[in-house]
């Protein structure tokens, strides 16, 4: 049949002209990005497994940069250790000389004297030991946690050692219980000196008595306080006052966490500093070890404890919960407590001593603490290279795993260049050889005028 109001043949090549163009910007579109999937519509199923892949690279890269953080954290504490580790080989020579009977007592003063700066050396490093403005070795952390896996949990655990000279039994320290009661004179002696009245019942009273007199006693004090409870329901509208501050709950305040990023607003005013610890808890510390005062209106805490670990009832009524005191004897002194009541200031009567090479007897017994100390730094520094060695093994797992996921993303996403460039090739004949189709359908139509004439 012949007919010029359908021109099937150009309507074919219209449509072939639109698939070959599409075809050729779809190539075009993969040559220029080097992604075979540039969109959903590419490949639905594959891009949603791009994506995750893509997130478990990245996060990949970011547990390899935090285990190498790691390395270098207990590079430096280990470092550190092993200065520490020859101060103690040095005071054990000194007090091996000193246990020889052919020294005088002011030889041994002269060894002793050399031993008081090194013991202060050592605890200098220890409180100044760093990484990124994180004490090492210092005490105030046991146990430091890397996040080197991709989800929660996948954690490195890295033990810190305590390397403080009183930690290690070269300085005479003794750690009281909480205060439990004002003092009168003479109730408290220390090194033979009367610490004197103390008509307030909390530890920073007590410690900063203690140390108007060290330059007599030649011992140092310092208090803690800390808090810890759980923290229940909360609801808008209870209230909680922390050293006279209150507090009345919000919407905002739902979790432990939160709670105490509101307490943290007035810290200046309670001198309270509150955290959440390892396990979930409300901690809240007193910054000079003052006294900590709860009521707690509501019921938001409960199961507290006090700074020694010490389990104690928090209802709704005012509570007020004392700190305790520490004392730090200077190099080669010893500390001798005694009085009439020092149960009251937390300390039981006794003599602590730190190692002393001034005698031939203090020469021998400082033999076997320095040894201990010896001891204690070596299973330190041989902890922190095993994980040294574990962070390594787990960086280059990681690295690996990361290569072979990219490889695997590579062969979803990435265009393949010899198919593609095929692709175009074969398109940008197809688009002409249907322009061209198009154009002598649209001529056929003119033999119908030669039935016309």
């Amino acid at each position: 049949m012949t007919a010029i109001n359908t021109n099937s043949s150009a309507l074919r090549a219209q449509n072939a002209s639109r698939m070959a163009n599409q075809s050729l910007s779809t190539a075009m579109e993969r040559l220029s990005t080097g992604k075979r999937i540039n969109s959903a519509k590419d490949d639905a199923a594959g891009l949603a497994i791009a994506s995750r892949m893509t997130s478990q690279v990245r996060g990949m890269a970011v547990a390899v940069r935090n285990a190498n953080d790691g390395i270098s954290l207990a590079q430096t504490a280990e470092g550190a250790m092993g200065e520490v580790t020859n101060m103690l080989h040095r005071m054990k020579e000194l007090a091996l000389q000193s246990s020889n009977g052919t020294l005088k007592d002011s030889d041994r003063a002269a060894l002793q004297s050399e031993v008081n700066q090194l013991t202060k050396e050592i605890s200098n490093i220890a409180e100044t030991t760093t990484f990124n403005g994180v004490k090492l070795l210092d005490g105030s952390m046991d146990t430091l946690k890397l996040q080197t896996g991709l989800n929660a949990g996948e954690q490195t655990s890295l033990a810190l050692v305590d390397a403080t000279a009183s930690e290690l039994g070269i300085q005479a320290k003794v750690e009281g219980a909480v205060v439990n009661a004002a003092l009168a004179a003479g109730d408290l002696l220390i090194n033979g000196e009367d610490i004197g009245a103390v008509a307030t019942v909390d530890a920073k009273s007590v410690a900063a008595a203690i140390n108007l007199k060290t330059v007599d006693t030649g011992v140092t004090a310092k208090a803690e306080n800390e808090v810890t409870a759980d923290v229940g329901a909360i609801a808008v509208g209870d209230v909680l006052v922390l050293n006279g501050q209150t507090f009345t709950m919000t919407a905002a305040e739902d979790d432990a966490a939160s709670l105490a990023k509101r307490l943290n607003t007035q810290t200046a005013a309670t001198g309270v500093e509150a955290s959440v610890d390892d396990d979930g808890r409300l901690s809240l510390k007193a910054v000079d070890g003052r006294n900590i005062t709860v009521t707690n209106t509501d019921s938001i805490l409960s199961n507290a404890k006090d700074v020694k670990g010490s389990s104690f009832a928090i209802g709704t009524a005012l509570i007020d919960v004392e700190g305790a005191v520490t004392l730090t004897a200077q190099p080669g002194e010893n500390i001798l407590i005694g009085g009439t009541s020092a149960a009251d200031s937390g300390f039981t009567a006794g003599n602590t001593k730190g190692i002393s090479i001034a005698t031939q007897k203090g020469a021998e017994d400082s033999i076997a603490i320095i040894d201990g100390a010896l001891d204690k730094i070596s299973a330190g520094r041989g902890d922190l290279g095993a994980v040294q060695n574990r962070l390594e093994v787990t960086v280059n797992n990681l690295t690996t795993t990361s290569t072979n996921l990219e490889e695997a993303r590579s062969r979803i996403e990435d265009a393949d260049f010899s198919a593609e460039t095929t692709n175009l090739a074969k398109a940008q004949i197809l688009s002409q050889a249907s322009t061209a189709m198009l154009a002598q359908a649209n001529q056929s139509a003119q033999n119908v005028m030669s039935l016309l004439r």
